[in-house]
């Protein structure tokens, strides 16, 4: 049941990584607290809430790329960081070199990151068989990401600066470190502005619906062990698959539920057994995806 007047939440905005490099983003505490359609308060469900983290993460990203390229006319690009994962969606017409001299943390990650999996694959049990499975699941990556994530994480700095000095600070190291000639960096707003045109001028009007339903109902079932999800799972990756499809043009609010509808209407089957009331609750359906889905990718994207 959604609250009537949404949720109560505090936003804490962050300027910089803990590296000290370029990151704005927020910090959002929800309030375990919500008003009932009949104007009475109570607790939410805190397992669904957190049970849709990642869609709902999602959703932000897709809406904050948007409000970014519609306030300054830009235009978002894919960016393949790993090889086999997805891509990230960055600003077009920002230099790759610029992105990564602000990756640092991101590098430091990938390199735990790399070892962990390597002492994964090749950790042997007292027997000398292998403990676990000889390929890194998805699930299994996801955890050692976390656990990287943690180990390379570095203190907070105890000296805070303003906006105006740390924009100074990151314009005089970019311009020392980055590689980037000083004139792209002074001109990166104009260089952005110049590559959207071409970009939005390819995004469809319409969205194919079935299409983008078949696509992420596919992506979903390769990336779930054993081929099963949720309603969630579906969700996540459909707004996922607008931010790519979109490029930062704003879409139907209702376009997400609308894809998933069609996706769990046309492409998945339902295999629940639910044993309690809320195993038949929609959210907690348990599908898998119908055999004559195509590969991910394979669908050509108008």
């Amino acid at each position: 049941m959604r609250p009537p007047g949404g949720l109560v939440a505090a936003r804490f905005r962050h300027y910089e990584a803990r590296s000290g490099m370029p990151l704005l983003h927020d910090h959002v505490l929800l309030s375990v607290k919500a008003q009932r359609p009949d104007g009475t308060w109570g607790s939410i469900h805190t397992t669904i809430l957190h049970e849709n983290t990642v869609a709902a993460s999602a959703l932000y990203n897709e809406l904050v790329a948007a409000e970014v390229c519609e306030e300054l006319g830009l235009a978002t690009e894919p960016r393949t960081v790993t090889e086999g994962r997805r891509p990230v969606m960055e600003i077009a017409g920002v230099p790759h070199e610029l992105i990564r001299w602000t990756a640092r943390r991101s590098e430091q990650i990938a390199t735990c990151l790399a070892e962990l999996e390597h002492e994964y694959v090749t950790t042997v049990d007292d027997d000398g068989q292998p403990k676990y499975l000889p390929v890194v699941s998805e699930r299994a990556r996801t955890k050692l990401n976390r656990i990287a994530a943690l180990k390379t994480r570095p203190p907070k700095k105890n000296k805070a600066r303003s906006l105006a000095q740390l924009r100074a600070d990151w314009k005089q190291s970019a311009i020392l470190t980055s590689g980037v000639p000083a004139t792209a960096i002074n001109s990166l707003l104009q260089s952005s502005r110049a590559a959207a045109p071409k970009i939005r001028d390819r995004i469809p009007t319409v969205v194919d619906t079935d299409r983008a339903a078949r696509n992420v109902t596919a992506t979903v079932r390769m990336m779930n062990d054993g081929g099963r999800f949720h309603r969630r799972h579906l969700l996540a990756e459909t707004r996922r698959h607008l931010a790519l499809l979109l490029r930062g043009r704003r879409r139907d609010p209702h376009l997400d539920d609308h894809i998933v509808a069609a996706a769990v209407s046309h492409h998945c089957l339902d295999i629940s057994e639910p044993k309690t009331a809320r195993g038949r609750e929609p959210g907690y359906r348990l599908y898998t995806a119908r055999l004559n889905l195509p590969r991910p990718g394979s669908v050509r994207r108008q």
